[in-house]
């Protein structure tokens, strides 16, 4: 009997967390990289529900702990993102932050003097990829997207990228006409 009301008592801890998990995600949403609060926020309720059930099946009801008669949340469309507002905007500006920086412009004209083999390639294309997926996150309205990249947090990366392909001995290099056009529209302002 007294590992049963161990178990009672893991049972109404876990639901209290469920609970307060389930707050909390909707009010200020979670940080999944590839699921939006709406899916978590479901999972959290099947929890709760898992708890509930588990409440009935090893405890008599007139000893239901208080948080068992609390109402279940509802179930929450699964695009649902708490803070999409916030997200938009934030995403934004660290796309406009990117595009600005020094470093990435200068990366985006050099990255194509680098050897197919070069130790670095692979990082530093993906620096550009970064910042061409936050723009297409935008376009699309991807906010799980988005919400990874609200703060611009490769700079630092960048700017070691940068530092590579200026310390790189000069070969001659063949400019795109991609490359020019986007040098010479750095300065434009973006529109949304």
């Amino acid at each position: 009997m007294p590992r049963k009301a161990a178990k009672q008592e893991d049972f109404e801890a876990s639901l209290k967390s469920s609970y307060q998990r389930w707050e909390s995600l909707y009010q200020y949403g979670g940080s999944d990289p590839f699921w939006s609060d709406g899916c978590n926020l479901n999972l959290v309720r099947n929890h709760i529900l898992y708890y509930k059930n588990m409440i009935t099946e090893t405890m008599p009801e007139e000893q239901y702990p208080e948080i068992y008669f609390r109402e279940t949340p509802p179930e929450v469309d699964r695009d649902y993102m708490a803070r999409a507002n916030e997200i938009r905007i934030n995403a934004k500006a660290t796309l406009e932050s990117y595009k600005a920086n020094q470093d990435y412009k200068y990366i985006r004209r050099h990255v194509g003097s680098l050897r197919p083999k070069d130790e670095r390639l692979d990082s530093i294309r993906r620096l550009i990829n970064i910042v061409s997926g936050l723009e297409e996150a935008i376009l699309h309205g991807d906010l799980v997207t988005m919400r990874r990249f609200e703060n611009p947090n490769d700079m630092d990366s960048m700017a070691s990228a940068a530092e590579y392909l200026r310390e790189r001995p000069n070969r001659e290099e063949q400019i795109s006409l991609f490359d020019y056009t986007e040098e010479n529209n750095d300065d434009e302002e973006m529109e949304w």
